[in-house]
């Protein structure tokens, strides 16, 4: 692994040029790559975050008072037992992936808004 290092910094040193642009455009591609993060760090991670946790807040209570009112509901339900894991798992489901894409849509697009214009608009 030493023997590799030593050729490819010998290569590096014959070539100025080459070791010059291959510097550049890693720094270029790491600044693009943090302006890039920043922002989805900034705006996404915390809406939907903060979205999710109150999805998860929302599917403890509802499955506890599904499982504690399964004597009511087998009294309604036809062919289909009050305790029928298959539908609660599927009905959590769909719905925390309704509110994911509920708040995952709009932080996109407060990403996409240019803040000048949104200041101006504020005023």
């Amino acid at each position: 692994m030493l023997s590799e290092i030593k050729v490819a910094l010998r290569g590096l040193m014959k070539s100025p040029g080459f070791t010059a642009l291959a510097i550049a455009t890693l720094a270029l591609a790491i600044g693009a790559n943090s302006a890039v993060f920043s922002l989805i760090n900034a705006w996404l991670v915390p809406v939907v975050g903060h979205a999710m946790k109150l999805v998860g807040i929302g599917t403890v209570v509802g499955l506890v008072r599904a499982l504690l009112s399964t004597r009511t509901l087998a009294t309604l339900l036809y062919h289909v037992g009050a305790f029928d894991v298959a539908t609660f798992v599927f009905v959590t489901t769909v719905l925390a992936a309704a509110a994911l894409l509920a708040s995952y849509v709009p932080a996109l697009r407060a990403t996409r808004a240019d803040p000048m214009i949104a200041l101006s608009h504020n005023a």
